[in-house]
């Protein structure tokens, strides 16, 4: 299984994210989200699309939401 973990301003713990799901025989690799934006066929590759934990975008409208916006109007 491949997984993808994806990180952007303000995420953490994607080292310890990644070593769980190799523990668990998957291989990863993380990618910052830009990265997908700009070339989101990047994500056929993947089985699993991981979004590790932390504060994304310095948690100014909540965890999560600006990163999830994000994904949603450039790949939606």
């Amino acid at each position: 299984m491949k997984v993808l973990i994806l990180r952007g301003p303000g995420t953490n713990c994607d080292a310890e994210t990644a070593y769980a799901f190799q523990l668990a025989g998957a291989s990863t690799e993380t990618l910052h989200l830009n990265r997908i934006l700009e070339e989101p066929r990047l994500l056929d590759n993947f089985q699993v699309l991981c979004l590790p934990g932390g504060f994304s975008f310095v948690d100014d409208l909540g965890a999560g939401r600006v990163f999830g916006y994000k994904l949603e109007q450039q790949l939606g």
